[in-house]
């Protein structure tokens, strides 16, 4: 194993001098600290329990877990890789600087006991190595790159920790951008969780041009961490991924100019949305977006407003989405009631089946748009899951977690354009098997894209991205394989 570089020294020696200074600080820092940790601490244990009752379905016949599965993805190992560390996948070539922070994080007693066993590790392994280690909700728990057996997703907590301990986040820019589009036919693409720069990225970006879109959303996510250049006085792990994974491979000479748009997510947050407002938002290619996360398209039927569900979110790895009240502001500012509304945000108002809402600390992004918009609007297009779903016609009654928002959404998942998923069995009916058929969908589903990648049904699937055409007061919506094979589609016309 190689000796870690100065840049990675760096970073450990910031990380330990602010985990071992607690005791002696002010009550309050000691008291913030102790809260960072206890949370991260927390979301291991949980992500090790969800790991722990997936395991019995990573092998044949498959069978489902009995109790609900939640957690945070990139955790739910690292329990179990902090006392094995020569379990972990390719151990002899990892940089000391992941090895030395899991050791940082036992020293001060972060990491709890791991529940997954010896024997579960081995199911683990084996079913990752054949590729299906397959979750809910499509998640690949595989050892090849952006898996979630991948050790460089430590770059999230050790990026995330230097932010809630050192930087803190980017000052939240409140300039947004107020754009006009025309009347005739336009077309979208929408792409979600697209920043890994690897070859399936790379194939959906071609399939995208083949479709000559007018504009191209990126819903957010840059992989590992949207990290902003080198910076002596920024220092992240793994830097330069905002620029790598985005701009760098964007197809710039094949879009006109102000027609390329891109959101903040979880991934660009866990580097406090440094990399994607200094870097991404400062760059030419979205010089339109006035360096804000946010912002509004509208021509005389339609308005489209992109919104920015990270910055504000709630939880230690913002898992969850949330809305800064300048935005909510704006859209009520500007939301017109006689125009069709388009949402666009990172994170996702429900779970992968859009039947449990996501809420976290009293913060919930469903509610904070019905309070935007003082309804549903017509379409929400997001991507965090990183798969393609068409939801069935949404309304939201009145719940425990609030009251009723008036209107009917259509709601649409698109966060498969680049990140290794397979089908999500979590949305087809017990006893069904991959391929899943329409005939298998549960109730709500009309839609979810599982084209397989290879021989298995039960292993990856093809990655994609969706579509939608504007023209006057009607729209049509798609979804692509990576291939361009069109997989579904559908024409509304609204009354």
């Amino acid at each position: 194993m190689a000796e870690p570089s100065r840049h990675d020294i760096k970073v450990l020696e910031k990380l330990d001098d602010a985990l071992g200074s607690a005791p002696a600080s002010d009550a309050a820092t000691a008291e913030s600290l102790a809260s960072i940790l206890s949370e991260l601490r927390a979301a291991m244990v949980e992500g090790d329990a969800m790991l722990k009752a997936m395991i019995p379905y990573f092998t044949p016949p498959h069978p489902r877990p009995d109790t609900d599965i939640d957690g945070n993805i990139e955790l739910g190992i690292v329990p179990f890789w902090t006392k094995n560390p020569d379990k972990i996948h390719y151990d002899k070539d990892i940089p000391q600087l992941f090895t030395r922070f899991l050791e940082l994080l036992q020293k001060y007693d972060v990491i709890p006991e791991p529940t997954i066993t010896d024997a579960d590790y081995k199911l683990l392994r084996a079913a990752a190595i054949k590729g299906t280690a397959i979750g809910p909700d499509g998640t690949s728990w595989g050892i090849h790159p952006f898996e979630q057996l991948d050790y460089r997703w430590l770059e999230a907590p050790i990026n995330a920790l230097l932010v809630k301990l050192h930087y803190g986040k980017y000052p939240f820019p409140t300039t947004p951008a107020h754009l006009q589009f025309g009347a005739g036919k336009t077309l979208f693409a929408v792409t979600g969780d697209w920043g890994t720069g690897a070859k399936d990225a790379k194939s959906v970006r071609h399939a995208v041009m083949d479709q000559t879109p007018d504009y191209l959303m990126h819903l957010g996510d840059v992989y590992y961490t949207g990290t902003p250049q080198h910076d002596e006085k920024l220092l992240f792990a793994g830097p330069g991924t905002e620029i790598a994974h985005l701009i760098d491979f964007w197809p710039k000479t094949e879009m006109k100019p102000a027609r390329s748009f891109t959101m903040n997510s979880n991934h660009e947050m866990y580097p406090g949305g440094w990399g994607l407002f200094k870097d991404a938002l400062s760059d030419p290619l979205f010089a339109h977006q006035n360096r804000c996360s946010y912002g509004l398209l509208e021509n005389d039927d339609w308005q489209i407003f992109y919104l920015d569900s990270a910055y504000d979110s709630p939880d230690f790895l913002y898992m969850y989405g949330a809305l800064t009240q300048d935005q909510i502001t704006f859209v009520q500012d500007k939301a017109n009631p006689k125009k069709r509304k388009i949402l666009m945000t990172h994170h996702t108002p429900f779970d992968v089946t859009g039947q449990i809402e996501q809420v976290k600390d009293g913060k919930s992004l469903l509610r904070d748009v019905g309070a935007a918009f003082g309804s549903l609007p017509d379409y929400w297009y997001f991507g965090h899951i990183h798969d393609g779903i068409v939801y069935a016609p949404k309304t939201v009654p009145k719940s425990k977690d609030g009251p009723e928002i008036p209107g009917t959404c259509n709601m649409r998942c698109a966060g498969h354009a680049s990140m290794p998923y397979g089908a999500p069995w979590g949305l087809a009916k017990p006893g069904t098997y991959p391929p899943f058929k329409p005939a298998d969908y549960i109730d709500g589903i009309d839609f979810f894209a599982g084209t397989p990648k290879g021989s298995d049904p039960a292993g990856l699937v093809k990655n994609g991205f969706m579509t939608f055409t504007l023209t006057g007061d009607q729209i049509s919506e798609a979804f692509f394989d990576e291939d361009g094979k069109l997989t579904w589609s559908s024409e509304l016309e609204l009354v």
